[in-house]
């Protein structure tokens, strides 16, 4: 009996190659030498570059310099069809310009330079923004060399990258998600805080909105201009475009030729260009009349809200410049007071840093504690709601209470659905820079908190169902009493959620184990606010790939010391659906960029350009076997769709594929023969994941087909590697259906004298 059911494997190889840079001991010493050298040369030539810096701001009008540096900063193309395309100035990043205003704001505006701006002048401080920024954690790197405490290094590492991620990541979430999250969130102290204000946090949130807008509607406006000039072809033709498209300029196009005799086209470009650039301040000078024509309110409402977050010129005259680096205050005021007119240069970064905005303005209003407990209230709501669209299915309860002894617990949402449990927690807490300063004691805590705390809490659930499933009576009542039958449960997947982004501290478990903040037997549990859990289920807007998604993500986070957002992370689950080959030893991981196309299609869709929603990269069986099973749910689809989507990459799902079609013709032809080969095997080579195996048999053997596939998957678990089968089965004759039956199998836990065999799944899914 045994070989007839005889079967091929196909081997996986991963198709989504990691390199790992490494360096010998002698190698590794030479970089370090070489990197504190030039961060040495560059602490000692910063000085000179600030200076620079601020001498072209008292030489040019600052205004002027701000605008073009704001705008040709953060522009990016927008094609009709492919989305955002190219960043215009790749090295310009918004943190950029938010220290550029800090130091603008350094110099007393008597100071302020008189001078048009020019081109070579903007070079100048495109050139220097950087260096000053690299030059800033150079010299954290060397103040690292001096510390040998382990838990100071430790406190100086998470500093570092709280602050990389504060300074290199601006959006918390897609524009019109931030917004949306925001009104929620801040609407619900809107009475409260107008007492104190005279503005509602919505009033602010709706003006700042149209603020953007109005931005962007003059950006496009301005560029609109200048393209329709650019299509000159000569001199003279570019002067009198410009004189046509370009409202109130003196002169005429004839004399800004006469002005620049023998120039050739590209020269004139060049200069229409540089003097076209002095109206770019125009596009980010408001008056209150004008958005409150926008935005439906007094202009006496939107001048307070703006002076409310605006700071006056000079107004850090005051300030030690290495502050601007560490905690800039633009980030909680981000707009300049003129007087009759605000200077806005970034009225996105309103957004960026709505919550440390909200935070100051809540403070001034002593709202604090009622701001603390809308976070805690509004992430428990917001949560259930998302869960409950991305599964509608499951039974989900929010502030599910157990007892473990005489301790009352509490899951702050828990997510039955068929064998998969989800445990999860919600933390509104803030994280703060001040947080993270100090002695380590204090920093410890913060981590505590933050990050491990409600790991622990979903531990412990998970903890109490795996001690129900061994047969301890008193923890498989408390789970019963949760609605959850221990017996059926095969997964258990646990997450944190949270409005401010902490994944820089949860990504960081093997530092925080290293100096023991983390026990070293603990799995920090991933954590992702809000915004993304919203994005994430929206491109994966399956239950099974959602599922799938969290359960492989944790086993990501143990497998590599990962460095990067969210997003980068979901990216690469639909280049390779997490099915990465392990590496031999931990190291650092860093999917950079990898959200590329998620960022294209959200911000397409907030520009009203259509684009196709992000996929994961299925082959047609996958996909077919996935929809298959979330649509008909029979008992066991969640443990059948996780493992399969675990088995294997995008190009291991294709060689299966052509692999199936061979083995069908083999099957049709030889299904006489007693020994003929009739399925075939995955096994992936990490440990948690199962074999998954495809059984194919002709109409004459339908008969029998559930009990062969039984067969099969008892057999397989007779290999030691194996802990756990799943077993499509299809028919070679119905070839359009993605399978028929589906068999799952799992060793029993191996008592003394115990074998192994067996343990559920012995009756097939349909």
């Amino acid at each position: 009996m045994r070989q007839r059911h005889k079967a091929t494997s196909v081997g996986v190889r991963p198709s989504f190659k990691l390199e790992t840079l490494s360096n010998s001991a002698e190698g590794h010493l030479q970089l370090k030498a070489a990197m504190r050298h030039r961060a040495q040369a560059a602490l000692n030539d910063f000085p000179a570059i600030l200076e620079s810096v601020k001498d072209l701001l008292r030489q040019h009008d600052p205004i002027g310099i701000m605008s073009c540096f704001a705008i040709y900063g953060g522009l990016t193309t927008i094609g009709s069809k492919s989305g955002p395309d190219r960043k215009l100035l790749k090295d310009i990043q918004q943190h950029h310009a938010e220290q550029l205003q800090a130091i603008m704001l350094t110099i007393p505006v008597d100071q302020w330079g008189k001078l048009p701006v020019v081109p070579k002048t903007m070079q100048a401080v495109f050139d220097s923004l950087p260096q000053l920024t690299d030059t800033f954690f150079l010299r954290r790197m060397l103040d690292a060399d001096k510390v040998t405490d382990e838990q100071e290094l430790a406190v100086l590492q998470l500093q570092d990258l709280v602050r990389f991620k504060t300074m290199g990541v601006r959006n918390w979430g897609y524009f019109s998600e931030v917004v949306r999250i925001s009104k929620e969130l801040y609407g619900a102290i809107d009475a409260a805080f107008a007492a104190q204000h005279g503005f509602s946090c919505t009033d602010l949130i709706e003006v700042m909105t149209c603020t953007v807008s109005e931005f962007e509607r003059r950006q496009t406006e301005h560029f609109d201009r200048l393209r329709k000039v650019l299509r000159g072809r000569s001199p003279s033709q570019i002067f009198r475009l410009y004189f046509r498209h370009v409202p109130g300029l003196s002169g005429s196009a004839e004399e800004m030729l006469a002005a620049l005799p023998g120039i050739d086209a590209d020269a004139a470009k060049a200069a229409v260009m540089g003097h076209y650039d002095l109206r770019l301040a125009d596009c980010v000078r408001f008056k209150p009349d004008e958005l409150a024509a926008l935005s439906g309110r007094t202009p006496q409402v939107v001048e307070r809200i703006l002076r409310a977050i605006s700071l006056a010129p000079a107004a850090l005259s005051e300030m030690r410049t290495e502050y601007i680096f560490l905690g800039n205050p633009i980030w909680s005021a981000p707009t300049i007071d003129l007087g009759e007119a605000f200077f806005v240069p970034m009225p996105h970064a309103v957004f960026s840093h709505i919550h440390r905005i909200m935070e100051r303005l809540v403070g001034v209003a002593n709202l604090k504690e009622m701001l603390e407990k809308t976070r805690a209230g509004y992430l428990q709501h917001k949560l259930e709601a998302v869960l409950r669209s991305a599964l509608p299915s499951a039974t989900i309860t929010p502030g599910a209470n157990w007892k473990i002894d005489d301790q009352q617990f509490e899951t702050d949402v828990m997510v039955v659905l068929d064998r998969t449990i989800i445990a999860v927690e919600a933390k509104s807490n803030r994280l703060t820079a001040e947080g993270l300063r100090g002695a380590p004691a204090r920093v410890k805590r913060h981590v505590q908190d933050l990050v491990l705390d409600p790991s622990i809490q979903s531990q412990r659930l998970k903890d109490l169902i795996i001690k129900a499933q061994s047969g301890d009576a008193t923890s498989s009542a408390t789970v019963k009493s949760l609605g959850i039958d221990p017996g059926i449960v095969d997964h258990v997947i646990r997450l944190s959620v949270t409005l401010d982004d902490l994944s820089v501290l949860s990504a960081a478990e093997g530092e925080l184990k290293r100096v023991g903040w983390v026990p070293l037997d603990h799995q920090l549990a991933p954590t992702v606010t809000i915004a993304d859990l919203l994005c994430v289920t929206d491109i994966l807007d399956k239950p099974l790939l959602m599922l799938h998604y969290f359960a492989e993500r944790t086993h990501i986070q143990k497998a590599f010391n990962l460095l990067g957002d969210e997003l980068d992370f979901l990216g690469l689950y639909l280049e390779t659906g997490f099915n990465l080959g392990a590496p031999d030893e931990k190291v650092l991981f860093s999917p950079s960029g990898m959200s590329g196309p998620i960022d294209r299609y959200y911000t397409s869709r907030d520009a009203s350009i259509p684009q196709l929603k992000p996929r994961p990269k299925l082959t047609s069986l996958f996909t077919r076997i996935i929809d298959r099973l979330n649509d008909r749910r029979p008992p066991g689809w969640t443990t059948a769709g996780l493992y399969l989507l675990s088995a294997a990459s995008p190009a291991e799902q294709r060689r299966l594929e052509h692999s199936l079609d061979k083995l069908r013709k083999m099957v049709r032809k030889n299904f006489r023969v007693p020994t003929h080969i009739n399925s075939v095997h995955i096994q992936p080579p990490q440990q948690h994941k199962a074999r998954v195996g495809f059984y194919l048999f002709p109409e004459q053997l339908r008969s029998n087909h559930k009990r062969a596939m039984e067969q099969i998957c008892t057999e397989t678990l007779t290999h030691d590697r194996v802990e756990m089968v799943v077993l499509f089965g299809r028919s070679t004759e119905k070839w359009d259906l993605p399978y028929e039956a589906v068999v799952f199998a799992k060793k029993r836990e191996r008592q003394q004298g115990d074998a192994g065999g067996q343990n559920r799944g012995d009756a097939p899914i349909n």
